[in-house]
């Protein structure tokens, strides 16, 4: 069976996201209109329920910007994990107070949701105020060492057996698209729920490798067996190399046509802007200042780094004008490579 691809939020819409919307800002962004800019309040919209990397990255933030914005306020996390990030978005976009007092972190798939022309985006993402990027992520493919591949090379010669929870997850969608675009010979099975699983299937040889796992989440939650050196990664995803793993080919260097890169590099700039915040569009220039200086002071400040170590969050920031220029190099990805990189998401069954 063919499953066609569609953006992974654009089921939520038979679930009102309007009211969701609604509701959410109900709660959450509610401001002073009387107050100063960047009061005594400040809420930080977090497009994650509570406990994922989202919002520990997130809540990270807060416990520490407060200090480097004028007035020194209490910064609020706010939830908002409904469709997948939209709804934050919309909110940001829409409703949200431009005072200073909201801004959140941006999920950056929900930009690509756009570009896929998800009816359930209110937004345009080049028009919010970017602020920052708290860290790069680096996709992997990888294996376990009795597996017999040894080598990118190998990917391109053989079948490999590999698995993901779902079809829109990016566990399916990078090998995907590595076979679309490059030539590999992935075969996704459908219906490993975690990665724990995987990392299992993959140790009694069920799966023979794996894509989807970050380098972060593998120095996180990799354990003994990639200590050990039983989790071997193959290769590596990314605009740039991880700086720790500088001798792991990178998958971008196997493009051989222009065409090839442009889909990968398209592809890529979701790892590249992995944990990026943005306050609503139309800020004040000095407002907008603020809260960019406040993010590039935190970024260097000890405590906040010192809590990043104990939490082991890498930090790798980019500051807003690095952050504005890949995403205008995201939009201005042509549309036949957006529309082909969709259509290389479809799932053939297994």
């Amino acid at each position: 069976m063919v499953m066609r691809y569609r953006p992974r939020s654009l089921s939520l819409l038979a679930r009102g996201v309007t009211v969701l919307l609604a509701m959410a800002v109900a709660s959450a962004v509610a401001a002073d209109e009387t107050a100063a800019p960047l009061g005594k309040k400040v809420t930080l919209g977090i497009p994650s329920s509570a406990g994922g990397g989202y919002d520990g990255y997130s809540r990270l933030l807060a416990r520490h910007i407060g200090r480097h914005l004028p007035g020194n306020p209490t910064v609020i996390p706010q939830n908002v994990p409904a469709g997948g990030g939209l709804v934050l978005m919309n909110q940001l976009f829409n409703i949200a107070p431009r005072d200073g007092s909201y801004f959140g972190m941006v999920r950056t798939s929900t930009l690509y949701e756009e570009l896929y022309k998800n009816p359930a985006v209110k937004f345009e993402g080049r028009k919010l105020t970017w602020i920052g990027n708290l860290n790069s992520d680096y996709d992997t493919c990888i294996t376990w060492n009795t597996s017999g591949i040894k080598s990118v090379a190998d990917l391109y010669t053989r079948e490999v057996v590999v698995g993901s929870a779902g079809a829109g997850a990016m566990s399916a969608s990078m090998p995907m698209i590595y076979n679309k675009f490059l030539g590999t010979k992935f075969k996704v099975i459908l219906g490993y729920t975690g990665t724990q699983q995987r990392v299992m299937a993959m140790e009694t040889g069920e799966l023979q490798a794996n894509c989807g796992f970050t380098t972060v989440t593998l120095r996180a939650t990799g354990g003994q067996p990639f200590r050990d050196g039983k989790l071997v990664i193959l290769v590596q995803g990314g605009m740039t190399k991880d700086p720790e793993f500088p001798d792991i080919p990178n998958m971008l260097d196997e493009a051989k046509t222009p065409e090839a890169r442009a889909a990968l590099e398209f592809v890529f700039l979701q790892g590249e802007l992995g944990r990026p915040y943005a306050g609503p569009p139309g800020l004040a220039p000095d407002i907008a200042a603020r809260l960019r200086a406040a993010f590039n002071a935190t970024v260097k400040d000890k405590a906040f780094l010192a809590e990043a170590g104990k939490l082991k969050l890498d930090i790798g920031p980019m500051d807003a004008a690095a952050v504005d220029k890949s995403i205008a190099r995201l939009y201005a990805t042509a549309r036949p490579i957006v529309e082909k990189v969709g259509a290389s998401m479809a799932h053939d069954g297994g």
